[in-house]
């Protein structure tokens, strides 16, 4: 859902709470500020999400790491194994 969407259906849940007491005015001030804390939310949310994904490479780069080392040892206990049969 897009946050606009969002913030029009706080606003009218506000209004509905408010009643008639809601002015143009006010609408335009209120939907500001739903915005604004809406786009703060969004930003926490995505540093949230840049530590969990920085969490997950970090992982996986030392995964790799290890498949890399493990890759080399085998290879060269091959090559090590070929020059002994020749």
């Amino acid at each position: 859902m897009a946050l606009n969407k969002i913030a029009r259906d706080a606003l009218e849940e506000i209004k509905a709470i408010e009643g008639t007491g809601v002015t143009d005015g006010h609408e335009a001030e209120i939907l500001a500020a739903i915005d604004k804390a809406m786009h703060r939310a969004m930003e926490v949310c995505c540093r949230e999400q840049a530590a969990i994904i920085e969490q997950h490479l970090s992982h996986a780069t030392g995964v790799a790491e290890r498949i890399n080392e493990e890759t080399d040892r085998r290879r060269n206990l091959l090559i090590a194994n070929l020059s002994a049969m020749r």
